[in-house]
Protein backbone atom coordinates (compact mmCIF):
# COMPACT_ATOMS: atom_id res chain seq x y z
CA UNK A 1 0.00 0.00 0.00
CA UNK A 2 2.79 2.54 -0.69
CA UNK A 3 0.44 4.48 -2.36
CA UNK A 4 -1.74 5.03 0.86
CA UNK A 5 -0.95 8.89 1.80
CA UNK A 6 -3.26 7.72 5.26
CA UNK A 7 -6.35 8.07 7.33
CA UNK A 8 -8.41 10.94 7.84
CA UNK A 9 -10.92 10.75 11.58
CA UNK A 10 -13.87 12.58 11.67
CA UNK A 11 -14.78 11.83 15.21
CA UNK A 12 -14.92 15.30 16.02
CA UNK A 13 -17.21 15.84 12.81
CA UNK A 14 -19.05 12.99 11.85
CA UNK A 15 -19.07 11.20 15.47
CA UNK A 16 -20.55 14.07 16.66
CA UNK A 17 -23.56 13.67 14.62
CA UNK A 18 -24.19 10.44 16.31
CA UNK A 19 -27.31 10.44 18.36
CA UNK A 20 -26.92 11.27 22.14
CA UNK A 21 -23.51 12.27 21.87
CA UNK A 22 -22.26 16.19 22.05
CA UNK A 23 -18.47 16.61 22.86
CA UNK A 24 -17.38 19.16 25.09
CA UNK A 25 -14.72 21.50 24.00
CA UNK A 26 -12.27 20.03 26.05
CA UNK A 27 -13.06 16.36 25.13
CA UNK A 28 -12.70 17.82 21.37
CA UNK A 29 -9.15 18.69 22.18
CA UNK A 30 -8.29 15.21 24.25
CA UNK A 31 -9.61 13.39 21.56
CA UNK A 32 -7.48 15.60 18.70
CA UNK A 33 -4.36 15.01 21.17
CA UNK A 34 -4.70 11.11 21.54
CA UNK A 35 -5.37 11.11 17.70
CA UNK A 36 -2.27 12.78 17.22
CA UNK A 37 -0.86 9.84 19.39
CA UNK A 38 -1.83 6.75 17.44
CA UNK A 39 -0.36 8.50 14.13
CA UNK A 40 -3.68 9.44 12.52
CA UNK A 41 -2.53 11.87 9.57
CA UNK A 42 -5.54 14.11 9.14
CA UNK A 43 -8.25 15.16 12.22
CA UNK A 44 -11.37 16.92 10.90
CA UNK A 45 -12.42 19.00 13.38
CA UNK A 46 -15.84 20.13 12.59
CA UNK A 47 -18.18 21.60 10.00
CA UNK A 48 -17.43 25.02 8.63
CA UNK A 49 -20.39 27.59 9.81
CA UNK A 50 -20.91 30.52 11.28
CA UNK A 51 -23.15 29.33 14.21
CA UNK A 52 -20.15 27.08 15.78
CA UNK A 53 -18.80 30.00 17.98
CA UNK A 54 -16.17 27.83 19.68
CA UNK A 55 -14.83 26.81 16.12
CA UNK A 56 -11.98 29.03 16.19
CA UNK A 57 -11.01 28.45 19.55
CA UNK A 58 -11.27 24.54 18.82
CA UNK A 59 -8.99 25.16 15.97
CA UNK A 60 -6.19 26.99 17.40
CA UNK A 61 -6.05 24.37 20.57
CA UNK A 62 -6.17 21.74 18.57
CA UNK A 63 -2.86 23.24 16.33
CA UNK A 64 -1.38 23.79 19.74
CA UNK A 65 -2.23 21.58 22.80
CA UNK A 66 -3.05 18.55 20.37
CA UNK A 67 -0.48 18.95 17.93
CA UNK A 68 -2.54 18.58 14.99
CA UNK A 69 -0.45 19.10 11.97
CA UNK A 70 -3.12 18.40 9.07
CA UNK A 71 -6.47 20.17 10.26
CA UNK A 72 -9.31 19.16 8.18
CA UNK A 73 -13.26 21.50 7.49
CA UNK A 74 -16.07 19.67 6.11
CA UNK A 75 -18.23 22.58 4.53
CA UNK A 76 -21.11 22.37 2.53
CA UNK A 77 -21.12 24.25 -0.97
CA UNK A 78 -22.42 27.16 0.26
CA UNK A 79 -21.24 31.26 0.09
CA UNK A 80 -21.93 31.26 3.73
CA UNK A 81 -20.60 27.98 4.92
CA UNK A 82 -17.62 28.94 2.50
CA UNK A 83 -16.47 32.06 3.65
CA UNK A 84 -16.42 30.66 6.92
CA UNK A 85 -14.45 28.07 6.29
CA UNK A 86 -11.82 30.25 4.49
CA UNK A 87 -11.29 32.46 7.35
CA UNK A 88 -10.93 29.71 9.54
CA UNK A 89 -7.51 28.49 7.21
CA UNK A 90 -7.76 24.93 7.23
CA UNK A 91 -4.83 22.76 6.07
CA UNK A 92 -7.82 20.62 4.40
CA UNK A 93 -11.32 21.97 3.28
CA UNK A 94 -13.63 19.09 2.69
CA UNK A 95 -16.32 21.00 0.39
CA UNK A 96 -19.46 18.70 0.06
CA UNK A 97 -22.35 18.29 -2.32
CA UNK A 98 -25.02 15.37 -3.01
CA UNK A 99 -24.54 13.75 -6.58
CA UNK A 100 -27.14 11.43 -6.42
CA UNK A 101 -30.67 12.50 -8.04
CA UNK A 102 -32.38 11.92 -5.02
CA UNK A 103 -30.56 13.51 -2.60
CA UNK A 104 -30.11 16.72 -5.09
CA UNK A 105 -33.68 16.81 -5.73
CA UNK A 106 -34.35 16.70 -2.01
CA UNK A 107 -31.73 18.55 -0.23
CA UNK A 108 -30.61 21.09 -2.74
CA UNK A 109 -34.00 21.43 -5.31
CA UNK A 110 -31.85 21.76 -8.11
CA UNK A 111 -30.87 20.29 -11.07
CA UNK A 112 -27.88 18.27 -12.24
CA UNK A 113 -26.82 21.22 -14.28
CA UNK A 114 -26.93 23.25 -11.02
CA UNK A 115 -25.04 21.27 -9.36
CA UNK A 116 -22.32 21.02 -11.87
CA UNK A 117 -21.98 24.68 -11.53
CA UNK A 118 -22.21 24.75 -7.89
CA UNK A 119 -19.14 22.39 -7.77
CA UNK A 120 -16.98 24.82 -10.59
CA UNK A 121 -17.84 27.70 -8.52
CA UNK A 122 -17.09 26.42 -5.19
CA UNK A 123 -13.73 24.85 -5.53
CA UNK A 124 -12.54 28.21 -7.89
CA UNK A 125 -13.04 30.41 -5.02
CA UNK A 126 -11.46 27.13 -2.10
CA UNK A 127 -8.52 27.36 -4.32
CA UNK A 128 -7.51 31.06 -3.62
CA UNK A 129 -7.07 30.52 -0.12
CA UNK A 130 -6.61 26.95 0.44
CA UNK A 131 -3.61 24.50 -0.25
CA UNK A 132 -5.41 20.93 -0.22
CA UNK A 133 -9.17 21.36 -1.16
CA UNK A 134 -11.16 17.77 -1.19
CA UNK A 135 -14.78 17.38 -3.09
CA UNK A 136 -16.80 14.95 -0.87
CA UNK A 137 -19.45 13.41 -3.25
CA UNK A 138 -22.43 12.62 -0.89
CA UNK A 139 -24.50 9.39 -1.91
CA UNK A 140 -21.99 8.86 -4.88
CA UNK A 141 -22.62 5.01 -4.27
CA UNK A 142 -26.31 5.41 -5.24
CA UNK A 143 -25.51 8.51 -8.29
CA UNK A 144 -25.75 7.80 -11.82
CA UNK A 145 -22.54 7.02 -12.99
CA UNK A 146 -22.18 8.84 -15.58
CA UNK A 147 -23.10 12.13 -13.70
CA UNK A 148 -20.53 11.47 -11.02
CA UNK A 149 -17.70 11.04 -13.23
CA UNK A 150 -19.07 14.40 -14.90
CA UNK A 151 -18.55 15.51 -11.19
CA UNK A 152 -15.51 14.48 -11.12
CA UNK A 153 -13.89 15.86 -14.52
CA UNK A 154 -15.59 19.13 -13.53
CA UNK A 155 -13.64 19.02 -10.13
CA UNK A 156 -10.23 18.00 -11.63
CA UNK A 157 -10.56 20.98 -14.35
CA UNK A 158 -11.02 23.14 -11.21
CA UNK A 159 -7.65 21.82 -9.49
CA UNK A 160 -9.50 19.82 -6.67
CA UNK A 161 -6.38 17.66 -4.78
CA UNK A 162 -8.99 14.76 -3.63
CA UNK A 163 -12.73 13.76 -4.46
CA UNK A 164 -13.88 11.92 -1.71
CA UNK A 165 -16.14 8.91 -2.46
CA UNK A 166 -19.27 8.50 0.01
CA UNK A 167 -21.26 5.46 0.90
CA UNK A 168 -23.77 8.06 2.72
CA UNK A 169 -26.65 4.96 3.36
CA UNK A 170 -24.11 2.01 4.08
CA UNK A 171 -24.95 0.38 0.44
CA UNK A 172 -22.02 -0.57 -0.53
CA UNK A 173 -19.96 -3.99 -0.90
CA UNK A 174 -16.14 -4.52 -0.69
CA UNK A 175 -15.94 -5.82 -4.31
CA UNK A 176 -18.15 -2.88 -5.61
CA UNK A 177 -16.28 0.02 -3.87
CA UNK A 178 -12.86 -1.46 -4.70
CA UNK A 179 -14.10 -1.69 -8.57
CA UNK A 180 -14.73 2.36 -8.02
CA UNK A 181 -11.76 2.91 -6.74
CA UNK A 182 -9.61 1.03 -9.34
CA UNK A 183 -11.58 3.00 -12.30
CA UNK A 184 -11.39 6.26 -10.14
CA UNK A 185 -7.49 5.54 -9.96
CA UNK A 186 -7.25 4.87 -13.95
CA UNK A 187 -9.45 7.95 -14.73
CA UNK A 188 -8.38 10.92 -13.05
CA UNK A 189 -5.50 12.40 -11.73
CA UNK A 190 -6.31 13.40 -8.11
CA UNK A 191 -6.25 11.66 -5.07
CA UNK A 192 -8.95 9.49 -3.92
CA UNK A 193 -10.72 8.96 -0.46
CA UNK A 194 -13.86 6.68 0.70
CA UNK A 195 -16.24 7.80 3.61
CA UNK A 196 -18.04 4.39 4.42
CA UNK A 197 -21.31 4.17 6.59
CA UNK A 198 -21.85 0.94 8.31
CA UNK A 199 -25.53 0.44 7.69
CA UNK A 200 -25.02 -3.39 6.75
CA UNK A 201 -21.82 -3.77 9.05
CA UNK A 202 -19.59 -3.38 5.89
CA UNK A 203 -17.95 -0.06 7.01
CA UNK A 204 -14.31 -1.05 8.04
CA UNK A 205 -14.20 -3.60 4.90
CA UNK A 206 -15.26 -1.39 2.70
CA UNK A 207 -12.56 1.03 3.82
CA UNK A 208 -9.98 -1.84 3.82
CA UNK A 209 -10.74 -2.72 0.17
CA UNK A 210 -11.04 0.94 -1.22
CA UNK A 211 -7.62 1.24 0.32
CA UNK A 212 -6.41 -2.27 -1.00
CA UNK A 213 -7.84 -1.07 -4.74
CA UNK A 214 -5.40 2.30 -4.44
CA UNK A 215 -7.44 4.30 -2.39
CA UNK A 216 -5.00 6.92 -0.57
CA UNK A 217 -7.49 8.10 2.15
CA UNK A 218 -9.99 6.40 4.46
CA UNK A 219 -12.07 8.11 6.81
CA UNK A 220 -12.62 6.61 10.19
CA UNK A 221 -14.18 7.32 13.58
CA UNK A 222 -12.96 6.05 16.91
CA UNK A 223 -15.20 3.30 17.74
CA UNK A 224 -17.37 4.09 14.67
CA UNK A 225 -19.25 7.09 15.71
CA UNK A 226 -21.25 7.97 13.69
CA UNK A 227 -25.19 8.55 12.26
CA UNK A 228 -27.58 5.55 12.03
CA UNK A 229 -24.73 2.58 12.64
CA UNK A 230 -21.92 4.76 12.09
CA UNK A 231 -18.95 4.29 10.22
CA UNK A 232 -15.74 2.30 9.81
CA UNK A 233 -13.79 2.21 12.69
CA UNK A 234 -10.62 3.53 13.02
CA UNK A 235 -9.43 1.13 15.72
CA UNK A 236 -10.41 -1.31 13.00
CA UNK A 237 -8.40 0.36 10.41
CA UNK A 238 -5.81 1.51 12.13
CA UNK A 239 -5.69 -1.77 13.76
CA UNK A 240 -5.03 -4.01 10.62
CA UNK A 241 -3.20 -1.46 8.48
CA UNK A 242 -0.48 -1.47 11.65
CA UNK A 243 -0.56 -4.99 12.55
CA UNK A 244 -0.93 -6.77 8.90
CA UNK A 245 -0.17 -4.11 6.68
CA UNK A 246 3.18 -2.80 8.59
CA UNK A 247 1.56 0.77 8.59
CA UNK A 248 3.48 2.94 11.74
CA UNK A 249 -0.15 3.67 13.62
CA UNK A 250 0.16 3.42 17.68
CA UNK A 251 -1.40 -0.28 18.06
CA UNK A 252 -0.92 -0.24 21.76
CA UNK A 253 -2.76 3.41 21.99
CA UNK A 254 -5.67 2.83 20.46
CA UNK A 255 -7.60 1.02 23.88
CA UNK A 256 -6.41 4.13 25.73
CA UNK A 257 -8.37 5.92 22.63
CA UNK A 258 -11.11 4.11 22.68
CA UNK A 259 -11.66 4.29 26.34
CA UNK A 260 -11.59 7.97 25.93
CA UNK A 261 -14.02 8.34 23.25
CA UNK A 262 -16.32 5.98 25.01
CA UNK A 263 -16.28 8.01 28.04
CA UNK A 264 -16.55 11.22 25.92
CA UNK A 265 -19.60 9.76 24.19
CA UNK A 266 -21.25 7.84 27.16
CA UNK A 267 -20.72 4.78 25.25
CA UNK A 268 -20.13 0.98 26.26
CA UNK A 269 -17.76 -1.06 24.62
CA UNK A 270 -18.42 -4.12 24.37
CA UNK A 271 -15.62 -7.14 25.19
CA UNK A 272 -15.76 -8.53 22.37
CA UNK A 273 -15.09 -5.54 20.15
CA UNK A 274 -12.39 -5.62 17.94
CA UNK A 275 -8.80 -4.61 18.71
CA UNK A 276 -9.68 -3.17 21.91
CA UNK A 277 -12.56 -5.43 23.77
CA UNK A 278 -11.51 -6.87 27.33
CA UNK A 279 -12.06 -10.08 25.89
CA UNK A 280 -11.15 -10.77 22.71
CA UNK A 281 -8.04 -13.17 24.05
CA UNK A 282 -9.89 -14.72 26.23
CA UNK A 283 -10.28 -18.77 25.57
CA UNK A 284 -13.12 -21.20 27.08
CA UNK A 285 -12.95 -23.53 24.13
CA UNK A 286 -11.07 -26.75 24.68
CA UNK A 287 -9.80 -27.43 21.39
CA UNK A 288 -8.83 -24.17 21.22
CA UNK A 289 -7.10 -24.02 24.55
CA UNK A 290 -5.04 -27.22 24.23
CA UNK A 291 -3.51 -24.96 20.74
CA UNK A 292 -3.09 -22.22 22.66
CA UNK A 293 -1.41 -23.72 25.01
CA UNK A 294 1.36 -25.22 22.39
CA UNK A 295 1.40 -22.01 20.17
CA UNK A 296 -0.60 -19.20 20.83
CA UNK A 297 -0.31 -18.23 16.91
CA UNK A 298 -2.46 -21.03 16.60
CA UNK A 299 -5.51 -19.21 17.45
CA UNK A 300 -4.43 -16.10 17.81
CA UNK A 301 -3.95 -13.11 14.51
CA UNK A 302 -1.61 -11.12 16.76
CA UNK A 303 0.17 -11.30 19.91
CA UNK A 304 -1.88 -9.78 22.82
CA UNK A 305 0.71 -7.34 23.91
CA UNK A 306 0.63 -5.20 20.59
CA UNK A 307 -2.70 -3.85 21.48
CA UNK A 308 -1.82 -3.75 25.03
CA UNK A 309 -4.13 -6.75 26.19
CA UNK A 310 -3.66 -9.92 28.07
CA UNK A 311 -4.23 -13.64 27.06
CA UNK A 312 -6.83 -15.21 29.17
CA UNK A 313 -7.48 -18.92 29.01
CA UNK A 314 -10.87 -20.27 30.94
CA UNK A 315 -11.04 -23.59 31.56
CA UNK A 316 -15.04 -24.02 31.98
CA UNK A 317 -18.13 -25.84 30.77
CA UNK A 318 -16.20 -26.07 27.29
CA UNK A 319 -13.36 -28.02 28.36
CA UNK A 320 -11.84 -31.17 26.94
CA UNK A 321 -9.49 -33.88 28.25
CA UNK A 322 -6.67 -31.55 27.13
CA UNK A 323 -7.54 -29.01 28.94
CA UNK A 324 -7.90 -30.69 32.13
CA UNK A 325 -4.99 -31.54 31.97
CA UNK A 326 -3.38 -28.32 31.46
CA UNK A 327 -5.35 -26.92 34.78
CA UNK A 328 -3.58 -29.91 36.74
CA UNK A 329 -0.18 -29.12 35.90
CA UNK A 330 -0.86 -25.38 36.59
CA UNK A 331 -1.64 -26.94 40.46
CA UNK A 332 1.12 -29.02 40.36
CA UNK A 333 -1.14 -32.38 39.90
CA UNK A 334 -1.04 -35.25 37.08
CA UNK A 335 -3.45 -37.52 36.04
CA UNK A 336 -3.10 -41.18 34.61
CA UNK A 337 -4.53 -40.41 30.74
CA UNK A 338 -7.24 -43.47 31.69
CA UNK A 339 -8.70 -41.45 34.42
CA UNK A 340 -8.74 -37.91 32.33
CA UNK A 341 -12.28 -38.68 30.26
CA UNK A 342 -13.83 -39.18 33.73
CA UNK A 343 -12.46 -36.25 35.62
CA UNK A 344 -13.14 -33.95 32.35
CA UNK A 345 -16.74 -35.14 32.07
CA UNK A 346 -16.91 -34.19 36.06
CA UNK A 347 -15.07 -31.25 35.83
CA UNK A 348 -17.54 -30.04 32.85
CA UNK A 349 -20.50 -31.24 34.74
CA UNK A 350 -19.52 -28.96 38.21
CA UNK A 351 -18.77 -25.90 35.72
CA UNK A 352 -22.34 -26.27 34.04
CA UNK A 353 -23.77 -26.85 37.67
CA UNK A 354 -21.98 -24.08 39.29
CA UNK A 355 -22.88 -21.79 35.55
CA UNK A 356 -18.79 -20.32 36.04
CA UNK A 357 -15.39 -22.25 35.28
CA UNK A 358 -14.58 -23.69 38.83
CA UNK A 359 -11.44 -21.61 41.15
CA UNK A 360 -8.37 -23.81 42.33
CA UNK A 361 -10.03 -24.85 45.59
CA UNK A 362 -13.28 -26.16 43.51
CA UNK A 363 -10.15 -28.09 40.92
CA UNK A 364 -8.62 -29.31 44.02
CA UNK A 365 -11.77 -30.92 45.40
CA UNK A 366 -12.44 -32.81 42.25
CA UNK A 367 -9.32 -33.92 41.75
CA UNK A 368 -9.69 -35.17 45.51
CA UNK A 369 -12.58 -37.37 44.48
CA UNK A 370 -10.97 -39.11 42.07
CA UNK A 371 -8.20 -39.57 43.51
CA UNK A 372 -7.50 -43.22 41.95
CA UNK A 373 -6.05 -41.38 38.62
CA UNK A 374 -3.75 -39.25 40.12
CA UNK A 375 -0.21 -40.70 38.85
CA UNK A 376 1.32 -39.07 42.53
CA UNK A 377 0.29 -37.33 45.33
CA UNK A 378 0.41 -33.86 44.69
CA UNK A 379 1.98 -31.23 46.35
CA UNK A 380 -1.97 -29.77 46.88
CA UNK A 381 -4.10 -28.73 50.14
CA UNK A 382 -7.88 -28.67 49.92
Amino acid sequence: MEHVRGLVDSTLREGSQAVGVAFTLEQKVALARDLVRVGIEEVEVGIATPLDRELPELIARCRGEAGVRRLGLWCPCRKEDLACALGLAPDVLSLSVPVSDLQIATKLHLGRAAVSGVVAKAIATARVAVEYVSLGLEDATRADPDFLREVIRIACAGGVNRIRIADTVGVATPSAIAALVRELRRTFPVEVGVHMHNDFGMATANAIAALEAGAHWADVTVLGLGERAGNSRLEEVAGFLALRAGRRYGARRLKELAGLAARCAGRAIAPQHPIVGSEIFACETGLHLSGLARDPKTYEPYAPELVGARRKLIYGEKVGRRGVAERLRQLGVRCQEGGLAGLARSFRLQCRRLGRPLCDREVLQLVAEHSSCLERTPPYRV
